[in-house]
């Protein structure tokens, strides 16, 4: 799941930067350097997994086409403009696919006995929750508004 994982992290790198050049607006300030600061942290956790992975053993993925067939987010074609909105609604759902991966990948490590990445993904998780929560407030929504759970 590891590798899943190391997949989805370079296709949300690539979308955020399309995102960050993309941006047009009254928000263009705020939410260009938002996204540097998510395609920033999407390198580190991507880079971080890859490590891992090398540590005990596996092998990450290392292509584009190997992440294109592996992520369970799917790129963003830029056919027409997107709002701000439009890009901010992306990624939450993006960061809400990315973080159930993570949840079961943390079940898996666990299972496993393998404590380090269990510890990582957890750690991982906590951000992913807090990118959610950031950009749904940013939208002016709660934070589980629109969770497929919610009653």
């Amino acid at each position: 799941m590891v590798n899943h994982l190391i997949a989805n992290q370079n296709v949300l790198f690539v979308k955020l930067h399309q995102f960050h050049w993309y941006l047009k607006g009254p928000e263009f300030f705020p939410l260009h350097e938002k996204f540097n600061e998510l395609y920033d942290e999407a390198n580190e956790y991507y880079d971080a997994f890859g490590e891992r992975l090398i540590a005990i053993g596996e092998k990450p993925y290392s292509t584009l086409g190997e992440y294109l067939e592996h992520a369970f987010i799917s790129e963003e074609p830029y056919a027409e403009p997107l709002t701000s909105v439009d890009m901010l609604g992306i990624l939450v759902d993006d960061y809400r696919v990315i973080r159930d991966v993570t949840v079961k990948a943390i079940h898996l490590a666990a299972k496993e006995k393998d404590d380090v990445t269990v510890d990582m993904l957890t750690g991982y998780k906590a951000s992913l929750d807090k990118n959610i929560w950031m950009l749904q407030a940013y939208l002016g929504n709660d934070a589980l508004e629109g969770e497929e759970d919610e009653e």
